[in-house]
């Protein structure tokens, strides 16, 4: 139980709920991650447009994630999550390696890139979830422990 209350310690109180940005971010880290692993393991005829276009919307809502997280005062959060998403973006329009001659290689800096704004991505979102349900359950414990007492 220490380890838990010294984790959301660790983060500031922001005001406002989390819960609902964070499921529609690992959402949308899921369909990213389903649209890379068919650029990256596919040869598609269509150019990946439809695979590109999701990994669009995903940026697009993961930029406003971002800018949500500086709002509320989660202001490393946010610069990282920035900073990261701005790479993936600038990583991607060489076309993760399909323009190249020899196709793709997990070793490419495009597929670090990617890869670590997927992760921070998912990690955030599942902290914040997380942190919301602790709070969550707290709120309901001291409500049930103040009823107890009456």
């Amino acid at each position: 139980m220490a380890h838990s209350s010294r984790a959301s310690a660790s983060l500031p109180k922001a005001p406002g709920n989390f819960a609902v940005e964070a499921f529609v971010t690992l959402v949308a880290a899921l369909f990213a991650f389903l649209a890379l692993d068919d650029i990256t393991t596919d040869n598609a005829t269509t150019g990946f447009r439809p695979e590109y276009t999701i990994l669009t919307f995903c940026g697009i809502w993961l930029l406003l994630f971002g800018i949500q997280l500086w709002r509320k005062g989660l202001r490393r959060m946010a610069g990282v999550s920035l900073l990261l998403l701005g790479g993936a973006w600038w990583v991607t329009r060489d076309g993760l390696g399909h323009k190249n001659a020899g196709g793709w290689s997990v070793f490419w800096p495009e597929y670090a890139v990617v890869c670590a704004a997927w992760l921070w991505f998912t990690a955030n979102a599942a902290m914040l979830l997380a942190r919301e349900f602790r709070s969550a359950g707290a709120a309901a414990a001291s409500g049930s422990a103040g009823r107890q007492q009456e």
